[in-house]
C-alpha cells in the first residue's frame, strides 16, 4: 500500500482503509450478508408503508376537527405528495454526496444511521402528535411530517446503493431479489401493525379510537431501530475516510469482489446531462414510440398511486371496515407480486413485451372493476391479490421497453427519464385523484365516504388512457438483450 502526506502527518492506507468483512467469492453471492444488507432498505419500507396507510386517515379527522369540508381530499393529497417532492429535490443530491463522502463507517453508514435515527424520532413524535386535534396541533403535526420526510430522503439513495458495494456485480440480480424481498416483508410487518396493536396494545391514556394508530407509530420505530442496530452490528462497510464523515471532492469506489479501498475516482467526472436535456433529446426524435411508452408510464402510475394513497379510507369510510380488517387485505398484495414476478417475465419473453402490458392494464382495470361491486371483505382480498399479480406484468416489463429503445450509449438518459415520469405521476396521482373525489361531493352531494367510491372508475380511465398510449408504441420488442443483460440493466439502473 502507499502512503501519503495529511496535514503533516504520515497516514498508512493499509491500516485506515483496510476491509472490515471478508471479501465476496467471484460469482458467488452471500445470501446471509445480502440479507442483512437489506435491513437498510426494509427500514425505508417499514416507515413508508405504514405512513401510506395510516396518514390519509389522520389527515382526514385532522381537517375535520379544523372545520374544514370543502377540499378536504384534496388537502389530503397535497400533504401526501409533499414526501414525492422532497424525493425530487433531495434524492439526487444526497445520492451524490455519499458517493463522496470519508468515513471511518464507509460512504453509506453515515446516512444511514444519521437519517435512520432521525426518522425514526419523527415517527414516534408522530405518533405522540396522532390523537391531538386543531389548528396549533396540526402545524405541529405537519412541521414533524417534513421532519420525517426529509431524514428519509437522506438515507433513501445510501440505502439502495449499499447492496452494490458490496456484491460481485455477477450476482447482483440476485442480491437485488432479495433486496426487494426485504422490502415486501417489511410492506406485510407494516400493514400487520393495526391488527396487532389492535391485539395487543394499550394507551391509556390516549383515547380508545386513537390508541391503535398512536401504537402503530411506536411499533415500526421499535422495529426499525432493531433493524439498525443489526445493520450496524453487523455490515461493515470499507472505511473511505478517518473522521464519521467528510465530503470528498470526486467519487470513492471500493472493490465489490476484495471490498479493498481503491481510492478517489478523479478520471470520468464529465458534466453529465440534465434531465431537462435527456427529455428534449428523446421528445426531438423522429420516431415517437419512446414518447409514448414514457406516457404509458405516467399514466398508468397515475391511476394506480391514486389507489396507494385513498385505499385506507375507501376502505374504512365508504366500506365502514375497522383499520385493522383494511390493513390485512391490503398484506396480500406484495405476496403475489413476489410470488408471480418470475413468471411475468417468462409471459414477456414468450408472447411479447408490449402484449404482456397490455394483458396487464387490461386485467387491472376488470379486476377494479368487479371490485368495485364487491362487498365481502373475502372476495375483495382476492381481487386485490389478483391486482398483485397484474401489477407485475405491467411494473416488470415497461422499464425492459424503455430500456430496449435506448440508443448506445443512452441507456442512462432513457432510465432518468423513466424514473421522472414514474415520480411525476406519484407527485401528481394523490392530488388529482383527491380532486377527483372533491369535485365528485361537489356536484353530487353523497352521503360522507361515498366519494371514495370514485377511487375506481378513476383508475379504471387511468389505465385505457395508458393503453391508448400503449397502442402508439412500435419499438422494444427486440431480443438484443439476454436475461442476464436485462438484470445487470436493471441493476444498475435501479439501484444506483
Amino acid at each position: 500500500m502507499t502512503e501519503e502526506n495529511v496535514d503533516n502527518r504520515v497516514v498508512t492506507e493499509e491500516l485506515l482503509f483496510r476491509p472490515r468483512m471478508k471479501p465476496n467469492t467471484p460469482g458467488k453471492l452471500k445470501y446471509g450478508r445480502t440479507f442483512l444488507i437489506g435491513l437498510a432498505f426494509f427500514c425505508s419500507s417499514l416507515a413508508w408503508n405504514y405512513y401510506n396507510f395510516i396518514m390519509p386517515i389522520l389527515l382526514k379527522d385532522y381537517y375535520k376537527s379544523m372545520g374544514i369540508v370543502q377540499g378536504i381530499d384534496t388537502s389530503i393529497g397535497i400533504v401526501m405528495i409533499l414526501d414525492n417532492i422532497i424525493a425530487i429535490l433531495l434524492l439526487p443530491i444526497f445520492g451524490a454526496l455519499s458517493d463522496k463522502t470519508r468515513s471511518k463507517f464507509g460512504k453509506r453508514m453515515p446516512y444511514i444511521i444519521i437519517g435512520t435515527t432521525s426518522a425514526i424520532i419523527a415517527f414516534s413524535v408522530i405518533g405522540l402528535l396522532s390523537h391531538n386535534r386543531g389548528v396549533a396541533a396540526f402545524v405541529g403535526f405537519i412541521a414533524v411530517v417534513m421532519w420525517f420526510n426529509f431524514s428519509m430522503a437522506f438515507f433513501r439513495s445510501a440505502s439502495v446503493s449499499l447492496m452494490p458495494d458490496l456484491t460481485d456485480p455477477e450476482v447482483r440480480s440476485t442480491g437485488n431479489a432479495i433486496i426487494n424481498l426485504m422490502g415486501a416483508f417489511a410492506m406485510v410487518i407494516a400493514l400487520a401493525g393495526p391488527t396487532i396493536m389492535k391485539m395487543f396494545f394499550d394507551i391509556r391514556w390516549i383515547p380508545e379510537e386513537n390508541k391503535t394508530r398512536a401504537g402503530g407509530f411506536y411499533y415500526v420505530s421499535i422495529l426499525t431501530a432493531l433493524a439498525l442496530l443489526i445493520l450496524f452490528l453487523t455490515i461493515k462497510e470499507t472505511p473511505t475516510g478517518k473522521k464519521f464523515m467528510e465530503i470528498a471532492d470526486h467519487p470513492i469506489a471500493v472493490d465489490p469482489i476484495s471490498l479493498e479501498y481503491i481510492g478517489e475516482n478523479v478520471e470520468g467526472n464529465e458534466k453529465k446531462e440534465t434531465i431537462w436535456q435527456s427529455l428534449k433529446a428523446i421528445f426531438t426524435e423522429k420516431e415517437k414510440s419512446a414518447v409514448f411508452m414514457l406516457l404509458v408510464i405516467f399514466t398508468w402510475f397515475l391511476g394506480y398511486n391514486a389507489m396507494d394513497t385513498y385505499y385506507s379510507l375507501y376502505a374504512t369510510q365508504y366500506m365502514g371496515w375497522e383499520e385493522a380488517s383494511a390493513s390485512q387485505a391490503l398484506m396480500i398484495a406484495p405476496v403475489t407480486m413476489i410470488i408471480t414476478a418470475v413468471f411475468s417475465g417468462k409471459i414477456a419473453e414468450k408472447i411479447g413485451r408490449k402484449r404482456t402490458i397490455f394483458i396487464g392494464l387490461i386485467g387491472l382495470s376488470i379486476t377494479v372493476f368487479i371490485m368495485m361491486f364487491m362487498k365481502s371483505f373475502p372476495m375483495i382480498v382476492l381481487m386485490i391479490a389478483i391486482i398483485g399479480i397484474f401489477y407485475g406484468m405491467i411494473n416488470i416489463n415497461t422499464i425492459v421497453i424503455i430500456w430496449q429503445m435506448a440508443p448506445k450509449g443512452k441507456l442512462g438518459t432513457y432510465t432518468g427519464a423513466y424514473y421522472f415520469f414514474s415520480q411525476m405521476s406519484a407527485t401528481i396521482g394523490p392530488l388529482a385523484a383527491g380532486a377527483t373525489f372533491d369535485l365528485y361531493k361537489i356536484i353530487t352531494h353523497p352521503v360522507e365516504g361515498a366519494q371514495y367510491f370514485m377511487l375506481f372508475p378513476y383508475l379504471i380511465f387511468w389505465e385505457l388512457i395508458a393503453m391508448i398510449f400503449l397502442s402508439r408504441v412500435k419499438r422494444g420488442e427486440a431480443k438484443s438483450f439476454t436475461k442476464k443483460q436485462i438484470d445487470e440493466l436493471r441493476d444498475k439502473y435501479e439501484e444506483d
